[in-house]
């Protein structure tokens, strides 16, 4: 009987001790700021070069888009050499639409914080620049 309270002591441990590794996995795989996919460096990085205006073109949650940077050339033409595909967050409250074209102030710039893995519609992952304006 003895052996028998073993036993089950010892399965019943290997189950907790199964589920707390399985947690401890799961919160180490677990994105920064709620949304998978996203690293957030330690420190802040560099600027984006953009020419003063990003074009959100997906938005992922309320204050997080894929957008890309805009660059006009002569007569107002839109210049796609140029794009840089970015997630732009916003840590203030201020809420992105699709299309939405937001122009970057003179003394700010989009700043890389981070990075943003997604899997495009040909299960392509791309990896591109977390930035926030400031």
């Amino acid at each position: 009987m003895k052996k028998f309270f073993i036993f089950i002591g010892g399965f019943v441990a290997g189950i907790i001790v199964t589920i707390l590794v399985a947690f401890l996995i799961n919160i180490k795989n677990q994105s920064n700021d709620g949304l998978q996919g996203l690293t957030v460096f330690p420190q802040k990085g560099e600027c984006i070069t953009t020419a003063g205006e990003i074009e959100v073109f997906q938005v992922i949650e309320s204050n997080m888009a894929l957008a890309k940077t805009v660059k006009y050339g002569e007569y107002g033409i839109r210049e796609y050499s140029d794009e840089i595909v970015v997630l732009l967050i916003n840590y203030e409250g201020k809420t992105y639409y699709d299309e939405q074209k937001i122009k970057i102030p003179d003394n700010k710039c989009a700043r890389q914080i981070g990075t943003y893995q997604y899997p495009t519609k040909n299960d392509i992952v791309k990896t591109v620049p977390a930035v926030v304006i400031e």
